[in-house]
């Protein structure tokens, strides 16, 4: 039952994680000249999605074939969505 939850987890967090790289490139790409904080929210939103992922995937898989960990999937896609809107609160603050 573990594997059948572990790969639908799977699938919601890449959904996701694709949703959070949207709106935050979207939303957060800086469109003046500017150099440091303002790329915080772009940073938060692009490269903190993409580490959350994969060690998410990691900690989901990693020696366990068998009896795969169901719920790091689940923590992944929570923490994507926790990432953006702080992301969002350092964004209005900052741009």
């Amino acid at each position: 039952m573990r594997i059948p939850v572990a790969v639908f987890g799977m699938l919601v967090m890449f959904v996701v994680a694709v949703g959070v790289l949207f709106f935050g490139i979207l939303g957060f790409t800086p469109v003046q000249a500017c150099t440091g904080a303002c790329y915080a929210p772009f940073m938060m939103a692009t490269v903190g999605t993409i580490v959350i992922g994969l060690s998410a995937t990691f900690a989901t898989w990693f020696r366990a074939l068998r009896e795969p960990r169901a719920y790091w999937p689940w923590i992944g896609a929570a923490l994507m969505v926790v990432l953006y809107l702080a992301s969002l609160s350092v964004a209005e603050q900052v741009l």
